[in-house]
């Protein structure tokens, strides 16, 4: 992974939360997702391991530059949280792709200022409830597509049962209510089962020569996990896994992250992964599923994230090294939500 085509991701509080709303095309951990099409969402995916509805983890827009299709580019991670649909080379994963050119019935050729979220009333903001309200129902609970609802109330949506399940607590003191649950934009309700939620901010990663670092900080780096934030399990896995005489696949991961110690994501289009260790890499991503072009290496995700997240800390949490994405090298133009292919490489165990 060359320095010059990398760019890292860290994760910023974003007090106004009207600015992850569609129209603003943002980056972002946790929370539910914003569609850039809200007319053709996808059905909320399932973990082929547990069968639960996965949950959304995040979403990087990465316009192309072409007027075309693909000049708004977005990608959506849905992950289980289910530690232990994590073994064996489990993928719980699923990451889809989204396009639209810059002429396209939702949003204008300009974009929208910033202010133009600062709206008191959410009604008022029209885009924003066209957004989600106007084209699709959503589930209440997570945010995805929800072809069920409440038999009583008609008003409160779902993606499934097990989701309608879970919100009948909260739902069912204003079930027969219709017009609290209709004035209050799906898009801002919030619910334990959803990551928290951060706005993403993308930098270019710094070249070596311009790191400055002292040596025994960089001994502590390579002698030791908490450099870059990991959890206690994490350190534990790979202390029996490697003892004293650390993988060398490690200590360059731990090397170069260093740069930027608080980076959650690495963003380097056609590029080749950092893996953290050696053991349970991704050889080769599959081909596209429309295209059928290779697919190439886009971003990842690195364990510090899930450290800020407070993922990890448990025994049934799920857990892994890097989360990968590969996607269309091609970039061949969708109308729709199409699923391409993510890698979780996980640390080793015994």
């Amino acid at each position: 992974m060359s320095g010059s085509s990398v760019e890292v991701g860290f994760t910023d509080a974003l007090n106004n939360p009207l600015l992850f709303s569609p129209e603003h095309f943002p980056s972002k951990i946790g929370g539910h997702p914003a569609w850039l099409n809200p007319a053709n969402l996808p059905s909320v995916p399932i973990c082929t391991i547990c069968g639960d509805p996965l949950v959304f983890f995040s979403q990087i827009y990465a316009g192309l530059d072409r007027p075309s299709n693909g000049f708004h580019r977005t990608l959506y991670v849905f992950l289980c949280r289910r530690g232990s649909c994590y073994t064996d080379n489990k993928q719980p994963v699923r990451v889809f792709r989204c396009q639209l050119p810059a002429d396209n019935p939702f949003y204008g050729l300009q974009p929208v200022p910033e202010g133009d979220a600062d709206v008191n009333d959410i009604g008022e903001n029209k885009s924003f409830a066209q957004s989600h309200n106007g084209y699709t129902n959503i589930c209440g609970v997570c945010g995805c597509k929800a072809p069920l609802k409440c038999s009583k109330c008609q008003s409160a949506h779902y993606c499934s049962k097990s989701h309608q399940k879970y919100d009948w607590h909260e739902h069912k003191l204003n079930c027969k209510d219709q017009t609290a649950s209709q004035n209050k934009p799906v898009h801002l309700s919030k619910s334990s089962l959803l990551f928290k939620e951060f706005d993403i901010i993308i930098e270019r990663e710094k070249e070596k020569e311009n790191v400055e670092i002292d040596p025994e900080e960089l001994a502590r780096i390579q002698n030791s996990s908490d450099a870059y934030q990991i959890s206690g399990k994490d350190a534990e896995s790979l202390s029996k896994e490697y003892g004293k005489d650390s993988d060398p696949t490690f200590t360059k991961f731990k090397e170069r992250i260093s740069r930027d110690p608080s980076q959650i994501l690495r963003y380097a289009r056609h590029d080749t992964p950092l893996w953290p260790v050696s053991t349970a890499q991704c050889s080769a991503a599959p081909p596209c599923g429309v295209c059928k072009a290779p697919r190439s290496f886009e971003v990842q995700f690195l364990p510090t994230l899930l450290y800020l997240l407070g993922v990890g800390k448990e025994k049934e949490d799920m857990d892994w090294a890097t989360l990968v994405l590969f996607t269309c090298s091609k970039d061949c133009e969708v109308e729709e939500y199409v699923e391409e292919f993510a890698w979780t490489q996980t640390y080793p165990t015994g």
